[in-house]
């Protein structure tokens, strides 16, 4: 059986751990001649939002999506400069289900990304994106833990 990693789906964050999760992802791009779409999803808390008296400048979604752009378009540059193909992608939902959604989008054959490595009271009460890709996301998914340095 030959597997075929076409298109890498790269969900970003933009946590510390970012830089290690981008290495995985050329490596495997360069070992397979894949593709790679980076992607980060943006929201605003449905707790934010209920706020009362919450307020929300007229430009601050667009200047999220610009800011998200700019911090995607230098993560780009590293893959090209390995010779990969390399799209970028922003979009405003919550993350695990604008990851799911985009993976079948986009057929990706594989979604890396990263962990933060919670365990428990704060496992609970922060959730995991990156469990919940696993869990509903239509192609494997390799997540990257914490190196244990950091």
């Amino acid at each position: 059986m030959t597997i075929q990693v076409r298109t890498i789906l790269c969900p970003l964050d933009f946590s510390d751990q970012a830089p290690t999760v981008l290495e995985w992802v050329i490596h495997l791009a360069e070992e397979h001649g894949s593709r790679v779409v980076l992607l980060h999803a943006y929201h605003l808390p449905v707790e934010f939002q209920q706020m009362e008296g919450a307020y929300l400048p007229p430009d601050f979604w667009s200047n999220v999506k610009a800011e998200a752009e700019q911090n995607l378009a230098r993560y780009a540059d590293q893959v090209r400069a390995a010779g990969l193909s390399c799209e970028v992608v922003v979009r405003e939902g919550y993350p695990a289900t604008v990851i799911e959604d985009a993976a079948e989008e986009l057929s990706a054959d594989l979604v890396v990304i990263g962990t933060r490595g919670h365990t428990g009271l704060k496992h609970l009460l922060l959730g995991s994106i990156a469990e919940r890709v696993v869990q509903k996301t239509p192609c494997p998914v390799l997540t990257v833990k914490p190196r244990s340095d950091a």
